[in-house]
């Protein structure tokens, strides 16, 4: 036994020991010609996409693309580009109905388009925007859960568009159409879960618990990608206001062993919360999320996160209003991005990003030299304790042999 004990314990402080030197370190969909440029440029960064930093345009932007939309398709009918900017336009401007008859139009021209590659890439366009309209009119109607009409031909559509293409948008679509999923068969509340339910619960072998879940149930269920799929759902969707995105974002961080990332994404569903957004699962509690703390988000301290949060959404908001202010500006003077290359060409950038603190990003919420420190002084104490042990057992056995040496004691 003690000798299982030692070897036990000098495997461990060995690979404390490896882990100290050098081992691993951890470090709804639209198409349009947006889509198109931000796929060329990548996804935003995921604190960037947390905090609110990336492009978001005034309805001003999308009525003048309208326009343009309209009469390129009245020019020419086969340019099937036109109509993803027009019903894209749309369905930014809140006219939903106007979007669903443009995808109508297309639906139309692609009929009668002959057979290529360009148009297979237009089915699919139709079959992700038509879907995501569909949704999105549903939402903004009270998202009534007696008529489900337009959800579930949002799902038939998405599911459609998959199918077509199942790795465009950053993988974002798959987690669309969980989400869709998760709104017509919302899972039951786990009974140890006291507020709200994570979209990705709607697969129970994840059983998620208070938003969080085990690293490898997300990598073996094939759930790797989930923060960037929820990810590209703010930034190159409609969920920057979305409570469940955000609540299950940070789920998602959290599992994949980012603690920090994931309490910053908690920390704006809770600011989403505090302006009134709420849950779409039918059980979900009205009270706001609430406030982080150490035990919840698995970090030894909330505090800088918070800190850092509050001064990064600050900067965002400062540089957004910037941002919408220059492109009105130019939109008034009749420059479009879609007709002027040089739109952002004066554009300077008003401040920059706070920085993130030192170490806060790493294994969990701890700086990696804290965990591999930890690590080393755990294996040593069990090393300790493993000798202690070896040494009592040879005392004893040390006793005992010289005891049955003497022989048994003199009879009285």
């Amino acid at each position: 036994m003690a000798r299982t004990a030692l070897t036990f314990a000098l495997a461990l402080a060995t690979a404390a020991a490896l882990f100290l030197i050098g081992g691993s370190t951890s470090n709804g969909c639209l198409w349009d010609r947006d889509t198109l440029r931000a796929e060329a440029a990548g996804a935003p960064g995921m604190v960037e996409t947390i905090v609110g930093r990336f492009d978001r345009f005034p309805p001003l932007y999308y009525e003048m693309r309208l326009e343009r939309a309209a009469a390129d398709v009245a020019a020419d009918p086969t340019d099937l580009a036109a109509y993803d900017d027009a019903g894209v336009a749309c369905d930014r401007l809140g006219r939903y109905d106007e979007a669903i008859a443009w995808m109508a139009r297309k639906r139309a021209a692609l009929d009668v388009a002959p057979e290529s590659g360009t148009k297979t890439d237009h089915e699919y366009r139709y079959l992700a925007n038509l879907g995501t309209f569909h949704v999105h009119r549903w939402l903004a109607t009270g998202a009534d859960r007696s008529n489900m009409a337009d959800v579930e031909r949002a799902r038939d559509l998405i599911d459609q568009a998959i199918t077509l293409n199942p790795d465009a948008h950053f993988g974002r679509e798959r987690y669309q159409l969980m989400a869709i999923d998760w709104i017509l068969e919302p899972p039951s509340r786990y009974e140890f879960d006291t507020s709200h339910v994570s979209i990705l619960e709607i697969d129970p072998d994840l059983n998620a618990y208070e938003g969080r879940f085990p690293l490898h149930r997300l990598t073996d269920k094939g759930y790797d990608d989930a923060a960037e799929g929820f990810a590209g759902l703010v930034s190159l969707g409609n969920g920057w206001n979305s409570f469940d995105i955000f609540f299950t974002l940070g789920g998602a961080l959290q599992g994949l062993g980012e603690s920090s990332l994931g309490a910053l994404a908690w920390l704006r569903a809770e600011e989403i919360a505090r302006d009134g957004g709420r849950s779409l699962h039918p059980d979900a509690q009205a009270e706001s999320f609430e406030a982080l703390d150490a035990a919840h988000t698995n970090l030894s301290n909330t505090d800088p996160v918070e800190a850092f949060y509050e001064e990064a959404r600050a900067e965002a908001d400062a540089w957004h209003a910037a941002r919408t202010a220059y492109i009105t500006t130019r939109l008034k003077q009749g420059q479009h991005p879609d007709t002027h290359p040089a739109f952002f060409a004066a554009w300077v950038e008003p401040s920059t990003m706070p920085a993130m603190p030192d170490g806060l990003f790493g294994l969990g919420g701890f700086d990696e030299a804290t965990v591999r420190v930890g690590l080393v002084v755990g294996g040593l104490v069990l090393l300790m304790m493993a000798c202690t042990l070896t040494l009592l057992i040879r005392l004893v056995r040390r006793q005992t042999v010289r005891r049955d040496a003497r022989g048994p004691a003199p009879a009285a």
